[in-house]
């Protein structure tokens, strides 16, 4: 799943830095130009001050965990120090030649394609002033040299020399660095002062900690080293958890939150390796560590995880955290989700076994890996024992119901959403517990108030959008009264100037504060039905006031009065025959300003509420994309950062002319994604088209001028009311009076 992380940290950013692509998000892991790769802290500890309080002297930290970040007692035993929420939690630490390590994060079983030994490396020739390094081995360490052997190599193909010692005080002459890793056994008051000479005469000491798990830190020992010597850091006795940037689990958080004022972070050449995405690669199965994740081992002697790609299996063991019932369409158990979970890794476990050869090869809308570094590819292998490796895991665990499929810009994606929709319908597996068309009707209340999240000014190219405009901008906006979301009856389609239903905006995703209580899910579900159920029906609804040019009548930019509108397309009455569709196959899921079915999960389970079906499709025009779309109610398609073709684009018009409503989500998008979403309106024949970034510095959400809030609304529409699948559009039935409701009338 995406987890859009960066919207936490936004608070009161100004909206130019979100009008364009220059928001930050969750791929801001990748490495950048010159700078080493995100690093894996695996089972890790914080550090603290001299005082053995939270460290928030930015001078001596060098590396934090990310903002998602939290730390805890692990052990139990009470003597871990709590960083409050919003304080940034060290992981490293440099004073003077003295670097302190919250994990042993250049041990042998390192995923070397992060920057872990790039790091080191880059730690010695910053800080030492030779080659000469000794490795401390008597003090009933675990993490030993063997332990290091990969790293040790890799920094005597540079030039230095690493040697293990089990007496230090005695080695550390003619040292230039000392390495100590976890020591279960207390250093003596000679040994100290051996490392507090050594330093003071200019050597270098790198100190690794590890977390307080099952109590195999060694920190009151670290510690003491650490008070003798005098640094102005400590170590803590603690974890550090993240659920939403890490490498398989929380307790292994990946950062890139460094602090460049040290030298430590420039690129080099490691030892990970570069992986040809057009390749297929023989590997060899070493270990299965979920449905979704199994470490293989190349040809070569590398070995890494591989995140099975396109597909998702419920979380298991200390990964349950961050499990989201929202994502399993009718499932609303966790315990239900984590056995579901269990279940698919020993189906995982059958199926691929240690020792055995598979064909790993990637997609070609997908990079080799993911932002946090992670290898995604497809799994090919020998199903039945004939010596042929012919069967996909992929998309066998999704055909035998132990997956879901995960929404990215895969290019079969379809092709597994095909999969998938048989297993639940024929309830196999996870989804034997499925059950959408009884699911509980949550926030499904009268619209009091939206927010309108990267808001932006809907214009029309004939200049006229009299009548058509059921939501603006307060008059506290920067443009005052701005439409925000406005109808085109007569092309069939509406067009808003937000993501709007962006998961993001949950406070169960990390958002600061809670939105469930604004009318956005229902006034969207009211938009797509009214769309759908308006197109070609009667007089158009968007007609002005008496006072205005078009009443009665079709506007400037319509056809002829007497032009055959879009037959009306009849939703079934039975869940998921005529389901609510969400483009992500045009760079939406990749963007921070788009998105595709995994970006809404929550909007996934309100419709299912109301007994609407909801799905990704990334192809429209071919297999079994083109067929879902031809029995799909409504069409959502947010800012695409790739245009679509003409035959995208006859899809869609046959989509519309066959009663499909078609809602278009923009927003303050760069350039090339406006001019995609607008070239879509113009190919339908709306003259509806995505404007500039609207923002309001009195009416917003958490302070954030770039998420308006609003009550302006057009009454006329009847798009504001506990939502129905008998609800009227244009004739307000009976007793849908707004009395209760605090938004004003614009009449527009």
């Amino acid at each position: 799943m995406r987890r859009r992380t960066f919207l936490t940290a936004l608070g009161a950013t100004s909206a130019t830095a979100l009008s364009g692509a220059g928001a930050a998000s969750s791929q801001e892991l990748l490495a950048t130009d010159g700078t080493i790769r995100p690093l894996a802290f695996d089972s890790t500890a914080s550090l603290l001050d001299g005082n053995e309080r939270p460290l928030t002297d930015d001078s001596l930290v060098a590396v934090w965990a990310e903002s998602t970040a939290y730390n805890g007692d692990a052990d139990g035993n009470g003597d871990a120090v709590s960083y409050p929420d919003g304080t940034p939690i060290p992981l490293v630490a440099s004073d003077d030649g003295i670097v302190g390590f919250g994990a042993p994060i250049g041990q042998d079983d390192t995923d070397f394609n992060y920057g872990n030994e790039e790091f080191l490396l880059n730690v010695l020739d910053a800080e030492a002033d030779g080659p000469t390094v000794v490795f401390d081995e008597g003090h009933g360490q675990f993490y030993d040299t063997e332990k290091f052997s990969a790293f040790i190599g890799y920094a005597e193909a540079n030039g230095y020399e690493i040697a293990a010692t089990t007496d230090i005080a005695a080695d550390l002459t003619g040292a230039d660095a000392a390495i100590v890793t976890s020591p279960s056994e207390v250093f003596s008051a000679a040994e100290r002062d051996a490392l507090v000479a050594f330093v003071a005469n200019g050597g270098t000491l790198l100190l690794f900690d590890q977390s307080d798990f099952n109590n195999f830190d060694a920190t009151a020992n670290l510690n003491a080293i650490a008070e003798a010597i005098g640094t102005g850091f400590r170590f803590n006795d603690d974890q550090v958890y993240d659920p939403e940037n890490n490498l398989y689990a929380p307790f292994v958080p990946l950062t890139s939150n460094f602090n460049t004022a040290f030298d430590y972070f420039a690129d080099r050449e490691g030892l990970g390796f570069e992986l040809d995405p057009s390749k297929t690669y023989t590997v060899e199965v070493v270990e299965v560590t979920d449905g979704d994740t199994v470490d293989v081992r190349f040809e070569g002697g590398q070995e890494t995880a591989i995140r099975v790609l396109g597909i998702d299996t419920p979380e298991t063991g200390s990964a349950t955290s961050t499990e989201r019932a929202e994502e399993w369409e009718g499932i609303e158990s966790y315990d239900y989700l984590e056995a579901a979970g269990n279940a698919a890794t020993a189906f995982a476990r059958g199926e691929l076994s240690p020792g055995q050869r598979v064909d790993l090869s990637f997609d070609a809308n997908e990079p080799a890996r993911d932002e946090f570094g992670r290898v995604l590819g497809y799994l090919t292998y020998d199903a039945d024992g004939s010596g042929s490796r012919e069967t996909l895991y992929n998309h066998r665990v999704i055909d035998a119901g132990h997956a879901r499929v995960y929404d990215s810009g895969l290019a079969r994606h379809d092709e597994f959403l095909a999969a998938e929709l048989d297993a639940r319908e024929t309830g196999r597996n996870v989804w034997s517990a499925s059950d959408p068309a009884n699911a509980e009707s949550i926030r499904n209340d009268p619209v009091e108030e939206l927010f309108v999240p990267r808001a932006a000014a809907i214009e029309s190219a004939s200049g006229d959008l009299s009548g058509r405009v059921p939501v603006r901008a307060e008059a506290t906006a920067s443009t005052p009264n701005a439409p925000l979301i406005a109808v085109d009856d007569d092309a069939g389609i509406a067009m808003v100037g937000s993501p709007f239903v962006d998961e993001a905006y949950e406070i169960a995703e990390g958002y600061p504060v809670e939105t469930n209580g604004y009318g956005n899910y229902v006034f969207l579900t009211h938009l797509l039905s009214r769309t759908a159920a308006t197109a070609g029906r009667g007089p158009p609804l968007h007609a002005g006031p008496p006072d205005t040019p078009g009443n009665g009548g079709p506007p400037p930019h319509a056809g002829p009065p007497d032009r055959a509108g879009p037959p009306e397309r009849n939703a079934s009455d039975e869940y998921g025959e005529a389901p609510v569709l969400i483009d992500g196959g045009h760079g939406q899921f990749a963007a921070s300003y788009a998105l595709s079915a995994e970006d809404a999960a929550y909007y996934l389970r309100y419709l299912e509420g109301v007994d609407i079906a909801f799905e990704g499709v990334n192809q429209l025009a071919t297999g079994f994309g083109a067929e879902l779309l031809g029995n799909g109610r409504a069409l959502l398609i947010t800012a695409p950062t790739e245009a679509y073709t003409e035959t995208e684009l006859d899809a869609v018009r046959t989509f519309r002319k066959d009663g499909g409503a078609v809602v278009l989500l923009g927003g303050a998008v760069p350039e090339v994604a406006r001019t995609n979403l607008n070239t879509i309106a113009e190919a339908l024949g709306s003259d509806l088209r995505l404007g500039g970034a609207v923002t309001d510095g009195t009416n917003n959400l958490n302070g954030n001028p770039s998420v308006p809030i609003t009550t302006n609304f057009g009454d006329r529409f009847n798009l504001f009311d506990t939502y129905t699948n008998e609800t009227e559009y244009g004739n307000r039935k009976a007793g849908s009076g707004r009395s209760h409701r605090k938004g004003r009338r614009n009449d527009s």
